[in-house]
Parts: structure tokens; C-alpha cells; sequence
């Protein structure tokens, strides 16, 4: 632990980020005691999870490293149980499988300083997606630099956010490739581009395509927006509006070019498979059937918003597990009618804030569209948060309603 705050205190990309040494350190301590806990949790009270199946192929492909290391790392490339590798949407493919893959690989080498202990593990899991947090932070820091206070609880403290990106799992490497996304495409439309940053863009977007293929088809429209806004940051709000609607259209008329480019099909084939997987979850809900057509996902879609920003309720009889983000999800609720009734006014949204609540409310949809298990729900939305959470905070104004408490209690 000693170690990993010694190399905090030193990275200049952490200490310019203008949290200070000593914020840093205990952010990425909580962050680190919420991993461990995750890891303790499922180990005891959901055996066989996905983490510590994860950590068990990690030990695996350790012993795989000093025994075959050629073959350790020529499987990458392939995939004897799923050779379908030609269409990376289908579930059952080299692409699918490969997401397990290289989390496993990655836990391989950190178990050569670890010696196989997955709390330690932990340690260097979490240092690289704090990596992420931090990125994150010094975009909207730069934006709102006077709202520091809600900023750091937004990025770094949201429960779910944090819980979900702290275990060892897919969710918070896919939050770090999103950050760093984000990061590199704000400083160089704000500066200008470089090979590395744009490396560093690329590379991130690669990684979120090999973990969660459908994230891209999210997040490349939320880019392309944002960077024309920036061109023109006057009619921003349009620009987003029209490129959503020609994506939309794109989204429902590439697959009368290929079959293989049939995303509501793709969207459509993966409610089927989690409405087969649901049948023995015990937060299973029900969820109205999607058909690969424009009418359905119109149709769907206050329901799919409703499941992914509402659930779950507070009168739904699940497990204790599920209380705390039920009490998050009211929190949120309270925050945005707080932002209805006290809107900072006359300050007009940058082009990253639209991108951010774009792309996670674009989000929010396939996660509503296709998932009928709560508590998957839950742990996926988790990444979401801070960029939809964020905006909410720093646009509401926090003055006023302390002057009218302020008035109350005089």
C-alpha cells in the first residue's frame, strides 16, 4: 500500500490533476478498501462470481506464462471453443469470449508480484482504474473549477460507481478506456493533436471494443458530435440533435447493407439471451419483448429509461444487498429535482457536458433495452453515473438554496 501511495505522489499526471497529494492518496485508499470489500462479499456471499472466476483463470494463465509462454501469448489470437471470430456482435464468438481472456491475462501478470493473491490483486486493479477517475476529474475540474467539493464526490465517491469499478471485474476497465477517451479528445481539441494522445485515444477505444463491443456503438456518435460542437459551439445543442438523428437512421438502415451490420437485431438477440438467463435470478423483472424495428424501440424506450434510472424501487422485495442503491437511485431523484426548481441560470453548457449526458443516456437505453435482471442493471449503469451525476451537481444552484435555509432559520 506503502508503495502504490509513494507512486501517486510522484506520477505528475496524478499531482497536476490539482486534487493534492494528500486527496489522492485517500481517494485511492477508499477506493482500494471498496475493492477488497467487493472481492470479500462475493466470495462469501455469491460463490462462483465472476470476479473470483476470473481470479482463478488469472491463476491458470500464471502457471501458463512460465511453463508455455509462447502459448500464453499466441492464445490471444485464438480461440478453439469460439472459433466464429468473423462477426465480433454475435455472443458466441472468439470476440465474446476473448473479454474473459484478456482480463485473465492481465491478472497472470500481476500475479508474478502478487504470488496469486487476489486482495493484492486488487491493489494494482485498482491503481489503473483510479488512473481513469482522475482523467475524468480534470475534465469537468476544468470546466467547473470553482465546484471542486462536488466534483470529487461525483467522479469519485457515486456508490455504485465506486463498489462496481473497484472489484476485479470488466466494469472498471471499460470506465478507465471511456475516461481516457474522454481525457485525450479534451485536451486535444482544447490544445492540439499529438501522436501520443492520439495513441492513447485509440488504444482506449480498442480496449472498450474487446470488453464491451456495443459500448463503441454508443460512444463513437457521442465523439463525433462533440468534436463538431467544438468547431462550432454556438449551435451545439443542434448539432447533437441532428447527428443523433442521422446516427439513429444509420443504426436502423446499415443492416440492408450487410447482415452482419444489423445492430437492432444484435439488440434485439441479446434481450433473448438475457431474458433466457433471467429465468433463475432471483431480481429478475419483467420486460416488454424488443423486434429489430424503429416502432419497437420507440415504443420501448420509456420503459427501457425507467429500468436503468429507476430500478430498483424501494418497494421491490429483494435482498438487503439491493438497499443501498435503492437509497442512490433516490438520492439521484432528489438531486434532479432539486436541479428542476434551481437551475444555475445563464451559463451555458460546454460541448463535453452534452457529449457526457449523450452518451450516457445512450447508455441507459441499451441497458434498459436488453437487461431484465436488476442487479446486472445495476453493476451496468454503474460506469454511467459520473457522467450523467456530474452535470446535475454543477448545474444546480447550491447558493440559493442555502440562502433560503439560511432565511428559514433566521
Amino acid at each position: 500500500m506503502a508503495i502504490f501511495s509513494w507512486f501517486i505522489s510522484k506520477i505528475r499526471f496524478l499531482t497536476s490533476s490539482s486534487l493534492g497529494i494528500t486527496a489522492l492518496i485517500v481517494l485511492f485508499l477508499i477506493k482500494v478498501a471498496v475493492g477488497i470489500l467487493y472481492g470479500w462479499v462475493s466470495y462469501t456471499y455469491y460463490p462462483g462470481s465472476d470476479n473470483w472466476q476470473f481470479h482463478e483463470q488469472g491463476l491458470r494463465e500464471f502457471d501458463l506464462l512460465f511453463k508455455d509462454p509462447m502459448h500464453f501469448f499466441t492464445s490471444i489470437f485464438r480461440d478453439d471453443v469460439h472459433p466464429a471470430a468473423s462477426n465480433f456482435f454475435d455472443t458466441d464468438s472468439y470476440w465474446n469470449s476473448l473479454r474473459g481472456t484478456l482480463i485473465a491475462k492481465l491478472l497472470a501478470v500481476f500475479n508474478i508480484f502478487s504470488r496469486g493473491n487476489y486482495y493484492i490483486n486488487t491493489l494494482f486493479y485498482d491503481f489503473f482504474v483510479f488512473l481513469g477517475s482522475v482523467s475524468l476529474f480534470r475534465i469537468f475540474y476544468d470546466q467547473f473549477r470553482h465546484k471542486k467539493k462536488l466534483l470529487i464526490i461525483a467522479v469519485f465517491l457515486l456508490p455504485s460507481t465506486l463498489y462496481f469499478t473497484s472489484g476485479i471485474h470488466r466494469d472498471g476497465l471499460i470506465f478507465l478506456g471511456i475516461s481516457v477517451v474522454a481525457y485525450n479528445m479534451y485536451v486535444q481539441l482544447k490544445d492540439k493533436f499529438t501522436v501520443k494522445r492520439s495513441a492513447l485515444l485509440l488504444l482506449s477505444l480498442f480496449l472498450i471494443f474487446l470488453l464491451r463491443n456495443f459500448v463503441i456503438v454508443a460512444l463513437l456518435p457521442a465523439l463525433a458530435a462533440w468534436y463538431i460542437a467544438e468547431l462550432k459551439p454556438k449551435y451545439t445543442l443542434q448539432i447533437f440533435i441532428l447527428l443523433y438523428l442521422f446516427f439513429a437512421l444509420a443504426f436502423f438502415t446499415v443492416g440492408y447493407l450487410s447482415p452482419k451490420l444489423d445492430l437492432p437485431k444484435f439488440v434485439s438477440e441479446r434481450q433473448i439471451e438475457f431474458i433466457n438467463l433471467s429465468k433463475d435470478a432471483t431480481s429478475a423483472i419483467n420486460i416488454n419483448p424488443l423486434y429489430p424495428n424503429i416502432r419497437s424501440f420507440i415504443n420501448n424506450a420509456p420503459q427501457a429509461l425507467n429500468h436503468s434510472l429507476m430500478r430498483p424501487y424501494p418497494a421491490e422485495k429483494f435482498t438487503w444487498s439491493y438497499a443501498p442503491f435503492v437509497i442512490e437511485i433516490l438520492v439521484y431523484e432528489i438531486l434532479l429535482f432539486l436541479l428542476l426548481l434551481f437551475p444555475v441560470k445563464n451559463m451555458r453548457p460546454p460541448p463535453f457536458l452534452y457529449f457526457s449526458i449523450a452518451f450516457s443516456l445512450s447508455m441507459f437505453l441499451v441497458i434498459g433495452y436488453t437487461i431484465p435482471i436488476v442487479g446486472a442493471i445495476v453493476r451496468y449503469r454503474s460506469i454511467y453515473f459520473p457522467f450523467l451525476i456530474t452535470p446535475v451537481l454543477c448545474f444546480i444552484n447550491w447558493g440559493k438554496i442555502r440562502t433560503l435555509f439560511t432565511k428559514k432559520q433566521a
